[in-house]
């Protein structure tokens, strides 16, 4: 069994050609631009949409610890017990309850509904989330089941699971979505709450192993697209070409804090999505630095 908040289907931007992308729950690290919150706890959690609610109070009836003030609802987090209570009594659907369980064939069957988009687009299935590694032993049921049934598979990860689930998922031809999102370590850990030197020791034996890999580079305005932050990037992306397929960079996107939102987290960083300017300059800044190629989704 593994924990998942959601399986999208008919995905363009992870990974080769159509993909179904399966989200898992769970999270070792806590960017502060988090652009998925909802996954970043294995935990179930209720995500509670103001714009829906009407404050009818059915769900006060339910929940003791909910309460209306001057026209705003409360809801304590850490009273929550996640039963669903509120969700079954809402008339306008504003409380939904985020992640589930379920089992490898469960995710698989619905996975192989688009197998024939998968054989002339070149896609499969994409694990993502939260982080994969987070759940390594059900992400290597789903790895295996998937190379059973002729279903390519990539891995969106962060790079902080354990070198023997990257090893695994290596042997089974697995393609990695690669997370690069700052080269300084005290940085990475002011930014994320861990420091990179697992994430940099992974991708070297990923590199070793001759796996299929593709860098991506989430990159937030201000927060980690200084001069000096691309200049590193770009040294190791000089340093160690040839290692990977293509390097891509990801811009920045708000969705992430309406999501926190919904969920009571805290959010961190909240800004315009990036823009044409942004991708500009990044575009310019890598040239600058010797590194021309470089693919912005």
């Amino acid at each position: 069994m593994g924990t998942i908040f959601n399986i999208q289907r008919y995905c363009l931007h992870d990974g080769d050609g159509i993909r179904t992308t399966v989200f898992f729950k769970g999270c070792p690290l806590n960017c502060v631009w988090c652009h998925n919150p909802e996954g970043l706890s294995k935990n179930q959690v209720i995500s509670f949409s103001k714009g829906k609610c009407s404050l009818c109070g059915q769900c006060l009836s339910v929940c003791n610890g909910r309460t209306i003030d001057n026209g705003v609802m409360t809801i304590p987090r850490d009273m929550c017990i996640t039963c669903s209570k509120c969700i079954a009594v809402c008339p306008n659907g504003a409380n939904e309850l985020v992640g589930k369980e379920v089992t490898a064939e469960e995710v698989i069957r619905e996975v192989e509904r688009d197998k024939a988009f998968y054989k002339t687009s070149g896609g499969g299935m994409t694990l993502s989330g939260g982080e994969p590694s987070f759940q390594a032993e059900f992400a290597l049921e789903l790895v295996t089941l998937a190379k059973e049934r002729g279903i390519s598979t990539f891995i969106e990860t962060c790079g902080f699971g354990q070198v023997g689930f990257y090893d695994a998922c290596a042997k089974q031809g697995c393609t990695f979505l690669y997370d690069i999102k700052c080269v300084d370590p005290a940085k990475h850990k002011a930014l994320t709450g861990v420091d990179n030197k697992r994430i940099i020791d992974n991708l070297f034996y990923l590199f070793s192993k001759g796996a299929d890999i593709i860098i991506r580079l989430p990159l937030i305005p201000t927060v980690n697209d200084s001069h000096e932050d691309i200049a590193a990037l770009c040294s190791f992306l000089r340093e160690h070409s040839g290692s990977y397929r293509y390097c891509e960079i990801m811009p920045y996107h708000a969705l992430g804090v309406s999501k926190g939102e919904k969920i009571g987290r805290e959010v961190y960083y909240a800004a315009e999505n990036a823009g044409v300017a942004d991708k500009e300059r990044w575009r310019k800044q890598f040239a600058s630095f010797g590194v021309e190629e470089i693919r912005i989704s």
